[in-house]
């Protein structure tokens, strides 16, 4: 069993899960990362030694597939009891970023570099909630609850 502290890490696949797996590399030394994450991108070598769990793939649009991410994302939270969430979006990460808020857990979402003009939608959604805020795009900040410190790609 480790001593350093639990960190869940978790989104939606593609650009959002590329960004994620860099951020969370680099904290693997410090952290205990958990991965979340549709069970679509369990074929990845990269996960081979890493503790993940599935969560359902879903989006706003998809209000009905929000019901069993939550409780997939609560599952883990309550099992797993980390000490933050890191997400880089985005509905399953938004969904871990609210219940994560409401269970005493430090948040931190990283809005997806795609979103040049505006924050993301879940990312707006995440803003409420989140004790950390960033955005990828020195313009989409305003140095006080939207912060940039670089892009990950």
């Amino acid at each position: 069993m480790s001593d350093k502290p639990k960190l869940l890490a978790i989104s939606s696949p593609g650009g959002h899960w590329i960004q994620l797996n860099r951020l969370s590399a680099e904290l693997e030394d410090r952290y205990q990362v958990v991965y979340a994450m549709p069970a679509g991108l369990f074929t990845s070598a990269s996960l081979s030694e890493r503790k993940v769990y599935a969560v359902t793939d879903v989006s706003a649009d998809d209000k009905w597939r929000l019901i069993p991410c939550t409780l997939q994302v609560l599952y883990i939270l309550l099992k797993e009891r980390p000490k933050a969430i890191l997400s880089t979006g985005a509905a399953p990460g938004a969904v871990a970023i609210w219940l994560g808020s409401f269970l005493g857990i430090r948040t931190i979402w990283v809005d997806s570099i795609a979103n040049v003009k505006q924050i993301s939608r879940a990312g707006h959604l995440a803003k409420k909630r989140a004790d950390v805020f960033l955005t990828q795009w020195e313009h989409l900040s305003n140095g006080e609850d939207i912060l940039f410190q670089g892009a990950v790609l």
